[in-house]
């Protein structure tokens, strides 16, 4: 068991050694393993604090890892402080090169022990919602409405604004779709329509603290500019519900002889 059969300056590879790290790794991914079942079983009926609980389980297997292959290290005959002391400059220089990766790596780590943006969450970043599927050290993967899967540095959600419906989960959200129309049309009958339209539309709340709202919001040369204010749980797929409410609007309004003039932009 003690027989050398590689031999690296310090580093003396035995059987006993390649033994003593195969335990260590086996040790720590039977661990790991234990753990991760451990916390799916008590996500169950708890999928409030999945992303919480998946955001922990991701720290400690960080840091577990770390701790093994030091250990690994240590079996072979490499001393961490020795390494850290003779690597020195070596460190500095790469430290100048990697500055942005430790910016994300530390930016993840602020996440992961926050908790303010989970797997799971719907967020608004640059302008599109995304579904958080994955929250990782450096990066994080995100998915789109339309299946697209983005993979998004960390600090970008430490440093820019970014919307989280999923703080509000249990209370719906407030959007609006535009509408124009020329100055012939009777301004009563365009309020009508859009009101009507909401009402028609299953994903459109109509209690009372959450009331569709049809607001004139501006006089512009050539049209009078509506704007229909609803409410809705179906966050991440809301622009379904605003296309279905244009579709509702341009119907209602042909109907009612009502030339459009459509909005820029």
């Amino acid at each position: 068991m003690n027989y050398e059969f590689l031999t690296l300056g310090p580093v003396k590879l035995t059987p006993a050694i390649l033994l003593g790290l195969l335990l260590v790794w086996g040790t720590t991914w039977f661990f790991l393993r234990v753990l991760h079942r451990l916390i799916d079983r008590a996500q169950l009926g708890k999928s409030s604090d999945q992303g919480r609980r998946h955001s922990l389980f991701l720290i400690v297997q960080y840091l577990v890892w770390t701790m093994a292959v030091v250990v690994m290290l240590e079996v072979v005959g490499l001393h961490v402080s020795v390494l850290l002391a003779g690597s020195a400059a070596l460190l500095v220089g790469l430290g100048l090169g990697v500055q942005q990766i430790f910016r994300d790596i530390m930016s993840g780590i602020f996440l992961l022990f926050e908790g303010t943006i989970e797997v799971g969450d719907i967020l608004q970043l640059d302008g599109q919602m995304c579904l958080v599927t994955e929250i990782s050290l450096r990066t994080s993967k995100l998915t789109t409405r339309d299946g697209q899967a983005l993979i998004i540095p960390n600090h970008k959600f430490i440093t820019e604004n970014v919307v989280n419906w999923t703080h509000r989960e249990k209370e719906p959200s407030q959007f609006s779709v535009l509408a124009g129309a020329r100055y012939e049309a009777n301004e009563e009958q365009v309020r009508d329509l859009l009101l009507a339209c909401a009402a028609e539309h299953p994903d459109v709340l109509q209690q009372k603290r959450f009331q569709p709202l049809a607001r004139l919001l501006e006089f512009a040369d050539e049209r009078m500019l509506f704007e229909l204010v609803f409410w809705t749980n179906r966050k991440f797929e809301v622009e379904t519900v605003r296309s279905e409410l244009r579709y509702a609007i341009r119907k209602k309004f042909r109907e009612a002889g009502i030339v459009m003039n459509i909005p820029p932009g």
